[in-house]
């Protein structure tokens, strides 16, 4: 079932539904993210996310332990497990994050 959630939640980030402007973007990650255990998570996660510069598009999955993540401008990946690492802080969880995959967008 995670299987075919993520494989259609990622074609349909490829066909440009999901975010407003897909020719900004150049980096997509699949991040998973351990720790996630009640309603409040991935929101604060998002949010953490979202705060770091380039970040265009962030979506998390409570049942599926993952964040998905657009961004532009090179964003690295370190940069975006610091903002979960944050949200952990804020929600009392501990989350370990780690990404599952990258891929690059080409514009």
């Amino acid at each position: 079932m995670k299987k075919i959630l993520l494989g259609t939640l990622l074609t349909l980030i490829f066909a440009g539904v999901g975010f407003t402007r897909p020719s900004l973007a150049d980096t997509l990650y699949v991040i998973n993210v351990k720790g996630m255990a009640c309603p409040m998570c991935p929101p604060a996660i998002r949010k953490s996310i979202s705060e770091v510069p380039g970040t265009e598009w962030v979506f998390t999955s409570l049942e599926n332990k993952i964040a998905v993540v657009v961004t532009k401008g090179g964003v690295k990946q370190d940069s975006i497990l610091n903002a979960i690492h944050k949200a952990s802080k804020a929600t009392g969880h501990e989350y370990k994050a780690r990404v599952v995959g990258e891929k690059h967008i080409k514009n």
